[in-house]
C-alpha cells in the first residue's frame, strides 16, 4: 500500500512538471500549443522588451533623486603641526554643526591654549590632548567640555589644507591689513583677494601680531568658510573625487566613506549656505609658569547652547 501511495505521489509530480514545461517552452516558441492561445510574434517580443527598457529607465532616474533623511550633525575639525617624524598639536580646533533644513553652519572655535580637563591628564591645554592621545583624546575632551556627542571628527595636516584649497581654486578672503614675513616681506596685502593654498596657510597661522590667538581665530573662520562654500557649489562628481584623493591620504577620520559619500548624494540643493561664527571667550593668564586661556562658565554655557537642539541628533552610526 505504500509503495503504491509513493507510486502515485511520484507519477503526480512528473505530470506537474511536464505541465510546467509545456507552458515554460510555449512561453519561447511563435506557435500555439493549445488551440485558442495568442502568442506573441517578433515585433510584439520587442515592443515589449522596450516597455520594460523605458520601465528600468525610469526606475534609475527615480533613484537618483534621493529622497533627503538627512538630519542635523555635529563634528570636530582639527589642523594639526604634525609632521612625519613627530606628533603635532592641534592648532585649529573647531566644532561645527550642519543644519541641512535650514543649510545652516554653525562654527564655534576653541583657542588652542584654553586650560581644559582632559581626561586622564587633568587640566592642561587642550592642544596637548591632540598630542597625548590623537584625535580619540581630543573628541573626548571636547565631548566632555560641551556636554555633547560628536558625529566624527576630522583630522588634516597643514600640507593636505594646502593642497584641498589648490584643488578648490583657492579661498577668497578680506585682509584687515597687511602680512609679512620676517617683517619685511610681503606675502598678503590688505584688501579683498583669492589666496592659494600656501598663502592661505600663512594666513591662518600668522601671530606676529597684537590680535594674538583672536585674530588667528578669525582668520581661520574666514579661511574655512570661504573653503565650505566653495564646495558646497561643486559638483557631485567633484566633491567625491576630493574624497577619493585625500580620505585616509591626509584627512584622518572616523567617517565610515560610504555614509560621507550618502550624505553628500543628498546635498545637491545645499548652495545657498548661512553661516554663524563663534569663539570661546577668554582671558590669558599665567600658571606655575606656563600660559593659558581662562574662560568663565557663562561664556562657556554660551557655547554650549549653540549645539542643544530639539531635533533628534546624533543618531546615525557615522562609523
Amino acid at each position: 500500500m505504500k509503495n503504491r501511495k509513493l507510486i502515485i505521489i511520484l507519477l503526480s509530480v512528473l505530470v506537474l512538471l511536464t505541465v510546467a514545461s509545456l507552458f515554460l517552452f510555449a512561453g519561447t516558441s511563435n506557435g500555439s500549443l493549445f488551440p485558442g492561445t495568442k502568442y506573441n510574434t517578433d515585433s510584439e517580443n520587442d515592443a515589449e522588451a522596450g516597455s520594460i527598457e523605458d520601465v528600468l529607465n525610469q526606475n534609475n532616474e527615480d533613484l537618483l533623486e534621493l529622497v533627503d533623511t538627512r538630519k542635523t550633525i555635529i563634528f570636530a575639525i582639527y589642523g594639526t603641526d604634525e609632521r612625519s617624524d613627530e606628533t603635532g598639536r592641534s592648532d585649529i580646533i573647531m566644532v561645527v554643526m550642519y543644519d541641512p533644513k535650514q543649510q545652516k553652519m554653525v562654527m564655534a572655535s576653541l583657542p588652542r591654549d584654553s586650560r581644559v580637563n582632559i581626561p586622564g591628564y587633568g587640566l592642561d591645554k587642550i592642544n596637548h590632548a591632540y598630542a597625548y592621545g590623537g584625535r580619540e583624546l581630543i573628541d573626548q575632551t571636547i565631548e566632555e567640555l560641551l556636554g555633547v556627542k560628536l558625529d566624527f571628527s576630522v583630522k588634516l595636516d597643514f600640507d593636505t589644507f594646502a593642497s584641498i584649497i589648490n584643488d578648490a581654486g583657492g579661498v577668497s578672503i578680506v585682509a584687515q591689513k597687511d602680512f609679512y614675513k620676517n617683517e619685511n616681506q610681503l606675502v598678503i596685502s590688505q584688501g579683498e583677494q583669492v589666496l592659494n593654498g600656501k598663502n592661505a596657510l600663512f594666513y591662518v597661522r600668522f601671530r606676529s601680531d597684537s590680535d594674538g590667538d583672536y585674530g588667528r581665530i578669525a582668520r581661520q573662520q574666514e579661511v574655512v568658510k570661504s573653503l565650505m562654500k566653495t564646495l558646497s557649489t561643486m559638483s557631485l562628481k567633484k566633491k567625491l573625487q576630493l574624497i577619493e584623493t585625500y580620505y585616509d591620504n591626509g584627512i584622518e577620520t572616523d567617517v565610515n566613506v560610504s555614509k560621507l559619500k550618502e550624505y553628500l548624494n543628498m546635498s545637491g540643493g545645499d548652495s545657498n549656505l548661512s553661516f554663524e561664527n563663534y569663539r570661546l571667550k577668554t582671558y590669558s593668564e599665567i600658571i606655575d609658569g606656563l600660559w593659558y586661556e581662562l574662560y568663565n562658565q557663562e561664556d562657556l554655557d554660551v557655547i554650549k547652547n549653540l549645539f542643544n537642539t530639539n531635533e533628534d541628533i546624533n543618531q546615525e552610526n557615522w562609523n
